[in-house]
């Protein structure tokens, strides 16, 4: 896919902007504080429906005024044209989306339909942050590429909310939890064993061309390896009725546990990745620009698993990119994204950070944000 037009109104720092990304690499340069990043969080509510950047979306309405509104046209491989608009209210936090002038039912109906890979500074903790960053990544990736996946963990969540209130209410009722705690129990196992068996299945399809693309970024030896960890007993290969049966008993085994902490202590919701340099956890021996480097090799990887499982080229968002990075490691990564397919854009404060620069042109663009403003800058 790619988008062809973009227009910001009272999104962030941006009151009435309008860009034209090229088909290949969009570079957006300016000083820290410009919007750079505010056009990417922009795009990512055209695939997400949400900002990556933050948790409550009003937060995104230029301060003083009530809407924001994000309208792009954007290209499927195939040709396909569309019109997506986005408005969010900030007294309200009331959100619409309409695509082609008709509007969504669901917000959760537009994942997927314009698959995007974003890369950006919060995401650093996928490698060494808390397990629930990592949780998060597997989730946009695989409901991005999976309908079923993302009805799954959508419900899932909700399942997983209520059996913690039954067991919550029990704790501190200091009664046994409610009769109808073995029937969300079920419900629990069932949800939770498909998307175990989805997630094992995401990491099997990606972990040899990880390898070789951190090998290829680092320019070295390194062995990079990246892991599922879930429920004892449940091991690489089994189906989904073998994982099903797994994550039961190990619930069963920590009952009396979850009866003293209030909650669901065994599932998807608990897992986690493990990253690892030469047999060596990335989260305590890796360097800063070894982590950077896991997570660009991390990222490229997914771009190609959306692609393939989609069938639509994802638009690649890259904020910071090259920051923490050797002019050398910069060299391979810019490479690499000149080598892909489809549209990437990247932001910088300074275009020398990027190193070998393409030739500026209708298919490489470079976009100078001042102040919410954009203007192309000449060649």
């Amino acid at each position: 896919m790619r988008v062809r037009t973009l227009h910001l109104t009272a999104f962030r720092n941006h009151a009435d902007t309008a860009l034209q990304p090229g088909t290949g690499i969009t570079l957006l340069v300016g000083d820290n504080g410009q919007g750079k990043t505010n056009v990417l969080e922009a795009i990512s509510f055209l695939s997400l429906s949400k900002s990556f950047y933050a948790a409550n979306d009003a937060q995104a309405v230029m301060l003083g005024q009530d809407v924001l509104e994000i309208g792009a046209g954007i290209a499927h491989d195939a040709g396909r044209e569309f019109d997506v608009r986005v408005t969010v209210r900030a007294t309200s936090g009331d959100k619409a989306i309409r695509v082609n002038g008709s509007a969504l039912e669901k917000l959760s109906a537009l994942v997927g339909m314009f698959p995007a890979v974003i890369l950006s500074p919060e995401q650093g903790g996928i490698i060494a942050g808390a397990p629930a960053e990592r949780r998060k990544f597997l989730d946009v990736v695989l409901s991005q590429t999976s309908r079923s996946y993302l009805a799954d963990v959508m419900e899932y969540r909700r399942v997983l909310r209520q059996r913690n209130k039954l067991l919550l209410d029990a704790r501190l009722a200091g009664t046994p939890p409610a009769r109808e705690l073995p029937a969300w129990t079920d419900e629990l196992v069932g949800l939770g064993s498909r998307l175990i068996h989805m997630r094992e299945r995401f990491v099997d399809g990606v972990h040899t061309e990880f390898a070789e693309t951190y090998r290829a970024l680092a320019g070295t030896r390194g062995d990079a390896a990246v892991r599922y960890i879930t429920a004892d007993g449940i091991v690489h290969g089994m189906e989904t009725a073998e994982i099903a049966g797994c994550l039961r008993e190990a619930i069963a085994r920590r009952e009396a546990e979850e009866l003293r902490r209030g909650a669901t202590l065994a599932g998807p919701h608990r897992d986690d990745l493990a990253f690892e340099i030469d047999g060596r956890a990335a989260e305590r021996y890796a360097s800063q620009g070894e982590q950077k480097t896991l997570l660009i090799a991390l990222k490229l990887s997914e771009y190609r698993f959306v692609s393939v499982r989609c069938g639509e080229t994802p638009i690649l968002l890259l904020d910071d990119v090259f920051a923490e990075l050797d002019r050398h490691r910069a060299a391979r990564v810019m490479h690499m994204l000149r080598s892909t397919a489809g549209q990437c854009i990247i932001t910088a404060t300074d275009e020398a950070l990027i190193g070998e620069a393409p030739r500026w042109n209708n298919e490489h663009r470079r976009i100078i944000v001042d102040s919410g403003t954009c203007r192309e800058a000449s060649s």
